[in-house]
Order: structure tokens, then sequence, then C-alpha cells
């Protein structure tokens, strides 16, 4: 607790500092408020207040268990003190979405096989904590404002990240690795397998996750022509942190949304299934993937490491979540749920013949909707994932909303492919972003 104390001092410290900078330049300043906060997510700062006890050790699912008071619920209570529009409960426009979060979050404590409820009720504070900001942030902030507040966030992010990833593994500075969370020492050597950055976060698949949703937002801004030389800087940047992660699925991830923001931004109001994207879209970025894969120096990474231990565990962790969603393949056992379930659930204890399927959240976004939430939770997921890109693409080919509506494409392609061989897209240190891009890209959207 004393360390995050710590850490959260000096972050303030530096916002300070950089308010003290803009104000003495008279530049503007009201958007630092807002990315202190977006600043803040990676970090997980907050106080917990309730600690459940459990069957578990890690955590119930992909999720925390604990219970927390949250940085944008403190935040929101500043706000509310300044705001004179309070009308915080009227729903608004293009949030049938976080209805939908509710509604499945509420049937997760009604269910009988959830046998994690704190660890639901953790997940529904966190949502309603940050909707509850950014839509304080939304009364009091313009489009532009909250764009350079997500700029400065993540110019800061990535600049700590890429200097932290030249430290380890670059340099082999192993003590940066536990200064930000317990137990990054361990993850950051796979446990002796191959060293890899962590950044601020516990292990170098979260680092890739965050780095290549920042780089899809910075190349977004390229392309919209927004601090365009900047942008691009930065882009260079992530992708040498995403390097150094040694994380095979961020690779071939960034790859991946490089292409699609490309083409959908030259081809907006063009078709996406067609002759030219198979051609000027889909088949580059396989041949780059291709040759990522098998002939370039990276290649090393994915045919020689511990590549085939892990396909197992993660086929191991696949079957495991098939077995949990046939237990109730409706409405699922609970958001944030599904490890507790398998720790009290006899039939599915014997089925475990490692220490892995247990201590870590399943290694599959998409199935750990599927055994929480069940065919219901799934088709959502499905269908807003389809909306949202689809309202994106509309936006992009007209002129609106471009840079957020770019960034929200990356979002989803990064949290699909992701999604398919991690849970990290659904961590406490990234879920909220998910929440943040889809707010704001909803919020400017043409109706």
């Amino acid at each position: 607790m004393l360390q995050k104390i710590l850490i959260f001092s000096v972050l303030l410290f530096i916002y300070l500092i950089w308010y003290i900078y803009l104000l003495i330049h008279k530049k503007d300043y009201t958007h630092l408020f807002f990315s202190f906060v977006v600043t803040c997510i990676p970090f997980q700062m907050s106080v917990p207040i309730f600690v459940p006890h459990y069957h578990t050790v890690v955590g119930t699912g992909s999720f925390t268990s604990k219970i927390f008071l949250m940085i944008p619920l403190i935040a929101s209570l500043i706000l509310l003190i300044k705001q004179k529009n309070k009308n915080l409960f009227y729903l608004y426009k293009n949030e049938n979405w976080i209805l939908w979060i509710l509604a499945l979050t509420v049937i997760s404590l009604l269910n009988p096989l959830n046998f994690a409820k704190w660890g639901t009720i953790a997940f529904g504070i966190a949502v309603l904590s940050y909707i509850f900001y950014f839509r304080l942030i939304y009364n009091s902030l313009n489009p532009v404002q909250v764009l350079k507040g997500i700029f400065a966030s993540f110019l800061f992010l990535c600049l700590l990240q890429f200097m932290l990833a030249l430290m380890y593994p670059l340099m082999g500075m192993s003590f940066v690795t536990s200064i930000f969370q317990a137990g990054g020492e361990g993850w950051a050597t796979r446990n002796g397998t191959r060293p890899g950055a962590i950044g601020i976060f516990v292990t170098p698949a979260n680092l890739g996750l965050f780095t290549v949703i920042a780089s899809g937002f910075f190349y977004a801004c390229y392309l919209s022509d927004y601090r365009k030389k900047m942008s691009l800087g930065l882009l260079m940047i992530n992708s040498i942190t995403i390097i150094l992660t040694y994380s095979r699925t961020s690779y071939i991830t960034l790859v991946v949304i490089l292409f699609t923001l490309f083409y959908i931004f030259k081809n907006a109001k063009k078709p996406l299934i067609s002759f030219k994207s198979l051609f000027l879209g889909v088949i580059p970025a396989l041949i780059l993937i291709y040759w990522l894969v098998f002939l370039s120096p990276f290649s090393g990474t994915f045919l020689k490491t511990n590549a085939d231990e892990m396909a197992q565990a993660r086929l191991d962790h696949w079957i495991m979540g098939l077995d949990i969603f046939r237990s109730s393949p409706i409405i699922g056992v609970g958001i944030n749920s599904h490890l507790e379930y398998v720790a009290q659930t006899i039939s599915l204890n014997k089925l475990i013949h490692n220490d892995f399927l247990t201590t870590n959240p399943i290694h599959n976004t998409h199935l750990i909707i599927l055994a929480e939430t069940g065919i219901i939770g799934l088709l959502l997921w499905v269908i807003l994932l389809v909306s949202l890109f689809n309202k994106a693409k509309i936006n992009i080919g007209q002129n609106v909303n471009t840079v957020l509506a770019l960034s929200q494409i990356a979002l989803i392609m990064t949290f699909v492919i992701y999604g398919f061989t991690d849970w990290a897209p659904l961590s406490h240190s990234t879920f909220p972003l998910f929440l943040l891009f889809t707010f704001f890209n909803n919020k400017y959207s043409i109706n």
C-alpha cells in the first residue's frame, strides 16, 4: 500500500509540474485532470476497502475480486462539486451498451451458480465508477479537450513504458520489474524461459496489449493529421517496446491493426468485404505475418521457445472453459467468477492436472465471456463489437470524430485477436480503456 501511495504521489507531482508549465505559458490545461485519471488506469490506482476470502488465491476471475474506492469515483466527487449540470441518471443517446453490461451484472448476482458474488460486485463497481466519471467529463469537456487528455496520458505512459523496457530486458536491470507490481520479476522472465518487458504491468502480455492499443491510437492520430510528427515518433517507440515484450500475440496484432486502419481510412465509404480489401489488405497482412513468424529475426520467438508448451496450456484452458459453459450454457456461472467456480466444483477439479489452470484465468477472453455470461453474454458481446465497428467506419467515411473512430476500430481488432490467446483484455488494468474509447466514441458519433 505504501508503494502505491508513493507512485500516486509521484504521478500527482508530475502532473502538477505539467499544469504549472501550461499555466505559465498560457496554454490550455483543462484536459490535465481527465488525463491524470486516464493515466491512473494501468497503474490500477485505488484504495482497497474490502477483501473477500475465497478458495482461489489469485482472484475469482480475470478482473479483481477486491472492492476498491477507485480514483475515478474520487475524481467524480470533485467534479460534482464544480459542475452545475448534475443530471447523471438521464439515459443519453448511444448508451444501450452500458445497460447491457449492467443487466448481465444483475443476472450474474442472481445466478445460483455464481460462487463469487463479491467478484461480480467488484466488476460492477468498477464499471459504474468509470461510466459515472466519463459522464461528468462529457458534461465538462469538449471533444478536442477529451482527445488532448487521452493523447497526453498515452504520451506519458508510452514514454515511461519505453524507458522501463530499455532498462529490462535490454539493459538487464531487473529491479524495475518489481517497482510497480508484486511478482513482476517472475513474470518478466517467464519463469526462466525468456525475458520480456513488463513496464508498469505484471506480465509482458499486459504491456503488449496496452502498447498495441496505444499504437492504434497514435496511428489514428497520424492518419488524421493530429500532431502527426509526434504521433509517428510515439508509434515507432511503441514498436520497440512491443518487440522487447517478446509477446507473440502483440507482434501479430500490431501488424493486423496497422493494415486494417490504413485500409479503412482510405476506403471508409466502400464495402469492407470485397476483392479490393482481399488483395490490398488481407493478403499483404497475411504475407507479412508469415514472414514475421517463419522468416524474420523474430521467428525464434514463435518457433523455438516454449510455444508448444504454451499452446498446450491454452488448449487445456479452453477445454476447461467449455466444461464450465456446459454447466450453465444460457447465463453462465457469473461475471468474474469462473476460477472460483472451478475451485468449488468437484467434477471440474478432477480434470485439473496442473496449477497453471487454476492460478490463471482462462487464456481466451471470448471463452471467459461465454463461460461467465453464457450464450446471452457472448451474443451481446459479438453484437456490441460489430455495431461499434460499423458505427466507427461510418464516422470515418463522413470525416466525423475520425481519431476516436479509428482508435475504436483498433481497440476492437486488438480485443478480438488478443482475446483468442489471453485474458488481459478483461483485466483490471485494461478493460477500463475499452469503456473509455467506447463511451466517448459513441458520444461523438453520428446519430
